[in-house]
């Protein structure tokens, strides 16, 4: 097991500044949008059990109220997440936005922004990288751990070639030249660079071209282990199906280990190995590829893989799941998809449902025993104006 994450949580403080003027982050617009309501307006909150909406807005309220004496609140974006990758495969992590995913890939990265708090056990290659000192995990991520990030033109400085860029990481990465040199070469020649695209500058390039420097840039340090944070982002499908392709060849030719944070569950059906669906901060379910897509276990996944068109099927009905994610100013102690859950019952208030192995993949559902052989279709169909 080349990366094993245990009881992983992470919180954001925000302060008054941070919800003045950061208009555009999920989590800080969300913030905004519940500190409106809670000034005698009604808190919106998708559900249909009173006593569990009285007792959120309840919470809700007291965070408010901490928020308005002392200036500072906090956003739980990361609740206890389990997770083990094995060396050589590909993992895909998807999720709604504002689920947790880019918050997952930094916390494995160790670049979360200062105003995070940050709890559990990341092992990576037998060491936890928590435990690590800035210097030690500085070297790590030199030489073990590659990153594709969402905005490929934010990192690559855009007054250097990108031959030199490339060179540079696997120069750090190498012990000799001759190793570096060796690096660079296999890189370029897995991210298919020609000479145009290596000797040019960043802003020259198209946004398909970019992100294949950004993958040489990544595989010039030989990682352990390529962590992709939407890869996928702002590429027309013609460019997302060639990174896809590309991807799969990395995989087939370098055996290397990829987590790839993303959207786009119909690519990942081609390339990933495994599928873990994230949720309001943790993993609800985990499992082979083709188990995900054929026998979806819980609620959220059935309608994550209900909702995908199928071009052999133009008159398959698509679902959608009703309702929003909870506040995440605050830390619960249920299942979160209570909410938005139709089959939620009492027990899913006593505490958040473990990951428990069923049928071949991890479930954090109490009645998933129930739900294998449901189909999306069948379960959500009653609850919905289809």
């Amino acid at each position: 097991m080349i990366l094993s994450i245990r009881d992983l949580a992470v919180r954001y403080r925000v302060d008054k500044y941070i919800v003045a003027y950061l208009r555009d982050q999920i989590n800080v617009a969300e913030l905004k949008r519940y500190l409106t309501l809670s000034q005698g307006g009604h808190i919106e909150i998708s559900t249909s059990d009173k006593r569990f909406l009285d007792r959120v807005s309840k919470q809700v309220r007291e965070e408010v109220e901490k928020f308005r004496k002392k200036g500072t609140i906090h956003i739980y974006a990361l609740n206890g997440v389990n997770l083990d990758v094995a060396d050589g495969t590909v993992m895909a992590i998807v999720g709604e936005s504002g689920c947790g995913k880019s918050t997952l890939a930094l916390s494995i990265l160790r670049v979360l922004p200062a105003n995070s708090e940050i709890s559990g056990e990341i092992i990576f290659d037998g060491e936890n990288l928590l435990a690590l000192d800035e210097e030690a995990m500085r070297a790590r991520r030199a030489k073990k751990l590659g990153y594709i990030g969402q905005g490929s033109y934010t990192y690559l400085n855009p007054l250097m070639d990108n031959a030199f860029q490339i060179l540079e990481s696997a120069l750090v990465a190498a012990d000799d030249p001759d190793k570096a040199v060796n690096f660079f070469m296999n890189a370029i020649k897995a991210a298919k660079l020609d000479m145009r695209a290596l000797f040019t500058f960043p802003s020259r390039l198209s946004g398909g071209e970019i992100r294949r420097v950004a993958f040489a840039l990544a595989l010039a340090k030989n990682p352990r282990l390529l962590v992709c944070d939407e890869p996928f982002r702002n590429l027309d499908i013609y460019l997302a199906k060639q990174l896809a392709h590309f991807l799969r060849e990395l995989r087939d030719k370098l055996k290397t280990t990829m987590l790839i944070f993303t959207h786009n569950l119909a690519l990942m059906a081609e390339i990933a190995d495994e599928i873990a669906v994230m949720y309001h901060g943790m993993i609800v379910e985990k499992g082979p590829t083709e188990k995900i897509f054929l026998e979806p276990v819980h609620p959220y996944t059935k309608g994550l893989i209900g909702a995908l068109p199928d071009p052999r099927n133009p008159g398959k009905k698509l679902i959608y799941i009703p309702g929003e994610p909870l506040p995440r100013m605050i830390k619960y102690d249920f299942c979160p998809f209570y909410n938005r859950c139709p089959i939620a019952e009492e027990e899913c208030l006593r505490k958040i449902p473990n990951q428990r192995e069923i049928d071949g993949r991890f479930v954090a559902c109490t009645k998933a025993e129930e739900l294998i052989e449901v189909s999306p279709i069948e379960f959500w169909e009653p609850y919905l104006e289809l």
